[in-house]
């Protein structure tokens, strides 16, 4: 059984921004319950496609070897917070499959605990709790991360959905159970995308 995340909630490739809808019309057009967003409030979209060949065109086209080499190497780690590490730890090892390797104190903060996990390719996932301060949840705007995104080969993928199956993790799927896009939410509701790619 697939069970689907929480109401509303979906990837921004399928989601049309509120932000991008005049308020009254949000609020003439609220989602009825087990109706997708984007099919009750679907505005003109040919100036949001406009949008998107005007930024390929400026900054995808031209000489590609002109383009300078990176100023990094990729990503050594994200940093994230936690409300809770014991439920943070059980959900990336058992579910996500991830493994812990560093458990040590914050060095800015003494009370605080810094958390790693190996999630392959040579990149961590880091955590911090914050025990002696009151953490609000985040809320997702502009300057807030989305989700995080992983990649995984097409036998991990099956293996994590039939993980999620096992321990009766929420999560939607995009694509097929062989090739796509799961999103699941962490115990501090950050959303978590598994992928085995993208084809534009």
């Amino acid at each position: 059984m697939i069970h689907l995340q929480a109401e509303y909630d979906y990837p921004v490739s399928m989601l049309v921004s509120a932000q991008t809808i005049p308020h009254k019309e949000r609020q003439k057009k609220t989602p009825r319950k087990g109706i997708a967003a984007w099919e009750e409030v679907m505005p003109d979209l040919s100036m949001y496609e406009d949008r998107r060949n005007a930024l390929k065109r400026h900054y995808l086209s031209g000489d590609k070897s002109a383009i300078p080499p990176a100023y990094t190497g990729g990503v050594d780690h994200l940093a994230l917070i936690s409300s809770d590490l014991d439920k943070t730890i059980q959900f990336y090892t058992e579910v996500v499959g991830m493994r812990l390797t560093q458990v040590f104190q914050n060095r800015d903060e003494p009370t605080s605990t810094h958390i790693f996990f190996d999630m392959g390719g040579g990149n961590s996932l880091a955590f911090f709790d914050f025990p002696e301060k009151d953490t609000e949840p985040t809320v997702r705007g502009v300057g807030s991360m989305h989700h995080i995104a992983l990649k995984a080969t097409a036998n991990q993928f099956q293996s994590l959905l039939a993980k999620l199956d096992e321990k009766q993790v929420q999560y939607s799927l995009h694509g097929s159970r062989e090739k796509g896009s799961v999103y699941m939410r962490d115990p501090d509701n950050i959303q978590v995308e598994v992928t085995t790619g993208y084809e534009f």
